[in-house]
């Protein structure tokens, strides 16, 4: 049970995407410009967040096609997601 509570926490969702740029945002620390961060997730949880991440910014009548990369801007900060290979 706890490592199945571990394994919840580890995963990223849209939710923890958000709390995370937003803190990396706000910190004033940290510098922004050119900053890039890489995910690199496994082929279920990269195609969830890609479709999740489509359908935030498409309209739900729009064809979602799963891509192997893609990124998302942040104000100056670039977020690529890429499927891991086994």
């Amino acid at each position: 049970m706890v490592k199945e509570n571990i394994h919840q926490i580890l995963i990223m969702t849209y939710e923890k995407l958000i709390s995370t740029m937003t803190s990396i945002i706000n910190d004033e620390t940290i510098e922004k410009e050119g900053l890039i961060m890489v995910y690199e997730l496994n082929e279920k949880r990269h195609k969830q967040m890609n479709e999740e991440l489509f359908y935030k910014s498409n309209p739900m009548t729009a064809e979602f096609k799963p891509a192997d990369e893609f990124e998302v801007d942040f104000e100056d900060v670039k977020v690529k997601f890429i499927k891991k290979r086994d």
